[in-house]
């Protein structure tokens, strides 16, 4: 494991009580973003699969201790999320924001998909009818994937130049 799960924990811990105590006073679009969904998937466009879905676990742990949802369930969702069009990402041309920004909208979705199945199996009511109100989330999360993308992309050249 390399030393980015280092930056990781203390950089999701934060996020998690800014999106808890700040975000969620201020909804965009009448949704509160998941900024730790967005960085998750941003460190692994720029790093990689394996510390994206690293991210994309601890951002999990971290939103799944502010929540009354079962503890892991934030995880595997944010995970399969982050994972699936990390796969994608293969096939599609290398870091233009374009592709950013629909692999944002692609793994929102399917994070949803995954978070809302999730619940329902452990008993939580979920109506289907509200499912409508998540998209504002998926056009939301693509266009805040672009300064996110921006800002790791340039600190890591920063602070990790390539050799």
């Amino acid at each position: 494991m390399g030393n980015h799960i280092y930056i990781a924990m203390p950089v999701m811990a934060l996020l998690a009580i800014l999106q808890s105590s700040v975000l969620s006073r201020f909804p965009i679009l009448g949704v509160v973003p998941q900024l730790l969904f967005i960085v998750a998937l941003a460190w692994g466009i720029v790093r990689g699969l394996e510390e994206g879905v690293i991210w994309a676990f601890i951002a999990g742990i971290c939103v799944d201790l502010f929540s009354i949802t079962p503890l892991g369930l934030s995880s595997v969702a944010f995970m399969a999320g982050v994972g699936a069009p990390l796969l994608l990402q293969q096939a599609l041309p290398p870091r233009r924001l374009l592709v950013a920004m629909v692999m944002a909208a692609l793994g929102t979705l399917i994070y949803l998909i995954v978070y809302i199945v999730g619940l329902r199996l452990f008993g939580f009511s979920t109506p289907l009818n509200g499912l409508a109100g998540l998209l504002p989330m998926i056009g939301l999360h693509a266009v805040l994937i672009v300064p996110v993308y921006v800002l790791i992309d340039s600190f890591l050249r920063t602070f990790r130049p390539r050799r």
